[in-house]
């Protein structure tokens, strides 16, 4: 370190058992409080295993995710004995590369995200959305609850293997949902925390931890995968969107069996969740807000407008409070100055969205919905203080395609049905590696009038 930078501040020793069980319990709230009380950037040590860095500051954020993005590794990040399952399952893939590989990927994935591969989805949607609601019409006359968050997530799974796996096929769309949903919740931020805490116990007396509960979960679902790729390589069926791709360079021998199934993991772990995750927060967002459904209900009314300005802002205020994938982790992979803090190589560095989009130096009543934070004046210069995709190089390539799936599905449900809250209290969260409610969201649904 140069006689010019500046050390890390370094949350004192004496906080460690405190923080870390704060982070083990609440994370969300962990972090916003460590950040709120120690700063913008500041280190928590674990002995000699390593130390996490929180960023909590726009410019900080840019440093590592544009200016010197290089030199910040997501797959050394994720390489936590917490993580064993999700390096198993995400392989190689999109997610987990970098480098050269990173750009072939991109480059391969990124035209199935554009705006005439994002349009060919329409008929998939619209007949997923027009089942949905012969579905609920059905429920409405026993009930008129409705399970919002897992009827959103089993939606776009769905559409996510019909446009990109087989738009034919019949799968067992629940049971692979449900195993899915339990390697996720048994992969969570929590275990990463608790998996440092273990290690820095352990390690001394020559016991090396390993996180092992997920493999179970992962085995199912790597058996349903492996089954899949099966069937397409020998033209068992009519693949769509990614498989019809991969399948082209399979048999020109551009890609292998184990690249197909890397990305399709790829694809289940990142390729739905969020974005229904987003609608579900939406929806709870304009039924907590009944003045704000209605001014989105005339604004859509018209159905040749596709701008729905109002909309998009009650988006992205959802996003803001409620940001689907909270957090990000990277490890440096060399010395590095942070805006004049000297970052030592090997160092996990933390970015969570959820304290940065709550940052009261970046937004007003940060706590409270306000969809007046996107208007054009007061959303001025606030790039990294909003990142519920990410930012720069790496930001989520599917970001156009949740975005045109949101705004599809939205105004659709809100032309059918109207919402509401069954009470006045506001989802707890559960920060696993997408955020969810701790029990799930639940809406008043009646049919539109």
């Amino acid at each position: 370190m140069s006689t010019a930078e500046k050390q890390i501040p370094a949350i004192p020793s004496t906080k460690l058992l405190k923080y870390s069980w704060a982070l083990l319990s609440n994370p969300l709230k962990a972090i916003s409080n460590i950040t709120n009380k120690h700063g913008d950037i500041c280190c928590l040590k674990f002995g000699k295993i390593g130390s996490i860095v929180f960023l909590n500051h726009p410019d900080y954020i840019k440093h590592v995710l544009k200016d010197n993005r290089d030199n910040y590794s997501r797959r050394k990040a994720i390489k936590q004995p917490a993580f064993n399952a999700l390096q198993d399952m995400l392989g190689n893939g999109i997610f987990m590369s970098e480098g050269e590989d990173w750009e072939k990927q991109h480059k391969m994935l990124r035209a199935l995200f554009s705006p005439t591969s994002i349009n060919s989805t329409l008929p998939i949607l619209n007949e997923e959305l027009l089942l949905l609601k012969n579905r609920w019409c059905v429920h409405l006359a026993k009930s008129s609850v409705i399970n919002i968050e897992q009827e959103m997530h089993l939606l776009l799974f769905r559409i996510m293997l019909r446009t990109h796996v087989c738009e034919t096929k019949c799968f067992p769309y629940e049971n692979i949902l449900s195993t899915l949903n339990k390697l996720m919740n048994a992969s969570n931020t929590k275990r990463m925390f608790l998996s440092h805490l273990t290690a820095s116990i352990l390690k001394p007396f020559g016991i090396k931890y390993k996180y092992n509960k997920p493999k179970l979960y992962l085995q199912a679902l790597v058996f349903f995968v492996n089954d899949l790729i099966d069937d397409l390589v020998n033209h068992r069926f009519i693949p769509s969107g990614l498989f019809a791709t991969m399948l082209v360079d399979y048999e020109l021998g551009i890609v292998s069996k184990q690249d197909i199934r890397d990305q399709l993991l790829n694809f289940l772990f990142a390729g739905f969740d969020t974005t229904s995750t987003g609608i579900t927060f939406t929806l709870y967002n304009l039924s907590a807000n009944l003045d704000v459904q209605e001014s989105v209900r005339q604004e859509i009314s018209n159905v040749n407008d596709k701008h729905f300005e109002m909309l998009e802002k009650v988006v992205k205020e959802s996003f803001r409070l409620f940001p689907p994938v909270w957090s990000f982790a990277h490890e440096s992979v060399n010395n590095d100055t942070i805006c004049g803090y000297h970052l030592p190589a090997k160092t996990l560095v933390l970015i969570s969205s959820y304290a940065l989009h709550r940052h009261k130096d970046f937004w007003t009543n940060p706590n409270h919905f306000n969809p007046a934070n996107f208007d054009k004046e007061n959303f001025k210069g606030k790039t990294f203080a909003y990142i519920p995709f990410g930012q720069g190089k790496r930001m989520c390539i599917g970001r156009a395609l949740a975005d045109y799936q949101i705004m599809t599905i939205v105004p659709f449900l809100l032309r059918a049905f109207s919402f509401s809250t069954i009470n006045d209290s506001k989802p707890i969260i559960n920060p696993n590696i997408v955020i969810k409610a701790t029990k799930p969201i639940k809406l008043q649904v009646r049919l539109a009038s």
